[in-house]
Parts: structure tokens; C-alpha cells; sequence
């Protein structure tokens, strides 16, 4: 059925005792691509994820700093990173951005890293993978201010409708979660924007293990269960799941013009 797992944490402990068959479950079920999250902050991410990407050829990553370590950010982190993404033929720099919901570091610190974030995409001309939460106008600002020209995914999409018009009047991207198959009133705003969205600027994603859609709320969640995630997004769109995979594989192969067909 083509689907695709813009984003998921592969290389997290949550998976370790079970990571390759999760991946080959995945491509043996007809799913087409695959992006993991590789972090700099956690001791063994970067050797895992290259670990993952030898299971399939299909199998991406990213690699960047997260807002919530931003307080832990040294010239040595840096130096990892961008030794990593050419290493790993890593598609974006991510996920990174700034997180004023659980505010884990400063805000001072995460602009500061965030924008060094920016930096490294520029020089090595590659997109950038956003988290934002409580954020997002910052975010744009940011990148603006940063004259920032390669392309831009903001992940598990949770802002508002006007931040979301702003994102996709610039052309970049929105990546929706498990969140949207939520059976809660207060994420009906969320399938709002799902519908308003073109086509052509949305992917999906797990960001497994985190936020198992329904109906497995509240248990752990792998790339396998992304296909709930596109069949709800569809069924919003009020188009059949092919025709959305079709549009996100389109998506990928403009984010990543050299990364194979799926």
C-alpha cells in the first residue's frame, strides 16, 4: 500500500529488542519508506541508526539537535553532527526547532541552537525536520530572519490553523501524527487543518514510540501502525489512502530529488 513513516525513533531503547523485524515487517507488508531520527544527545543514537539503515535501502534518517537538550549543546555535539548527516546520507537536519510547552531548556538556549541548526542545513544543503510547540510563530520568524532557502517539514504538526496557512503559503511542509485519529474533541482542530492542507505539503508520520494512534492509544506505537495514521488523514481529505500515499511519495521525491523511488 506505499505507505511512509516520515518520522519514528528507531534507534530509541524502546526498540531494541526488536528493531529489524519491525523493519522488515514493514517492508514486507508493501510500506515504501521508512525516515528515523537519529539524536546527538543520546550515547549510541548514531551507531544504531547506522545499524538501521544498512536493514533496507529505503530506510532514511535525520539528525539534529532537539530543543529540549538545547542547555547540554557543546562545540562537540556540533562536531558530531556534521560529521554524521554526510556520513549517513542523512535527507534533513532535525529535528530541531524550539519547544516553549515543556521548556526542558531555556528559550535563550534553544534559539541560539536552533539557529546553529539552521546553519549546518544551509551548509550542507539540506532540509530541516522542525519540532515546535507553543512556537511555531518564532519558528517562521527564525527562519526568515535566518534567510533560511532549502525546504522545511514541520513534524507532528500541533499549532493553529493560522500558523499552519503561514507554513504552507511558504512552501514548506506539515508532517501529521497518530494525534489526528484522536477520539477527543480538542484535536478536532487539528483534523481542521488536515483538511485545508494541500495535497502536495503534507506527509505522515508515527513518531513512534510515541503517540500510537488509535486504536492502540496508550500502547507502544512502531512505524507499522503509520498506515492509521494515512487511512484517518484520507478519510479527512475525502480521498482513497493510494491516492494520498501517491501525493507523499511525490512529496519525498521533491524533499529528496536523490534518494531512489519508493
Amino acid at each position: 500500500m506505499n505507505y511512509m513513516d516520515f518520522h519514528c525513533h528507531l534507534d530509541m531503547k524502546a526498540f531494541d529488542l526488536n528493531r529489524e523485524e519491525i523493519a522488515a515487517e514493514f517492508f514486507n507488508s508493501g510500506f515504501s519508506r521508512l525516515v528515523t531520527a537519529a539524536d546527538p544527545y543520546e550515547p549510541g543514537s548514531f551507531e544504531t541508526t547506522r545499524e538501521i539503515l544498512s536493514y533496507h535501502k529505503n530506510i532514511y534518517c535525520t539528525a539534529g539537535a532537539h530543543p529540549h537538550g538545547a542547555d547540554r549543546y557543546t562545540p562537540a555535539i556540533e562536531k558530531a553532527i556534521l560529521r554524521f548527516l554526510p556520513e549517513s546520507g542523512a535527507v534533513a537536519v532535525g529535528e530541531a526547532g524550539l519547544d516553549f510547552h515543556y521548556n526542558l531548556s531555556t528559550p535563550e538556549n534553544q534559539l541560539q541552537v536552533f539557529k546553529r541548526q539552521i546553519a549546518i542545513a544551509r551548509e550542507l544543503q539540506l532540509p530541516l525536520v522542525i519540532h515546535s510547540r507553543e512556537a511555531e510563530a518564532l519558528v517562521l520568524q527564525t527562519l526568515e530572519g535566518e534567510k533560511f532557502q532549502f525546504p522545511v517539514v514541520f513534524h507532528c504538526y500541533t499549532g493553529n490553523m493560522a500558523d499552519a496557512k503561514e507554513i504552507v503559503k511558504r512552501g514548506y511542509y506539515l508532517s501529521f501524527s497518530g494525534i489526528v485519529t484522536f477520539r477527543q474533541k480538542k484535536t478536532d482542530y487539528l483534523r481542521d487543518i488536515v483538511r485545508e492542507v494541500p495535497l502536495d505539503r503534507l506527509f505522515t508520520e508515527t513518531d513512534s514510540p510515541y503517540l500510537a494512534p488509535e486504536p492502540f492509544r496508550g500502547k507502544p506505537n512502531t512505524p507499522l501502525l503509520v498506515r492509521y495514521v494515512a487511512e484517518k488523514v484520507a478519510e479527512i481529505k475525502g480521498i482513497p489512502v493510494e491516492e494520498l500515499n501517491r501525493c507523499i511519495d511525490e512529496n519525498f521525491g521533491r524533499l529528496c530529488p536523490n534518494c531512489p523511488p519508493g
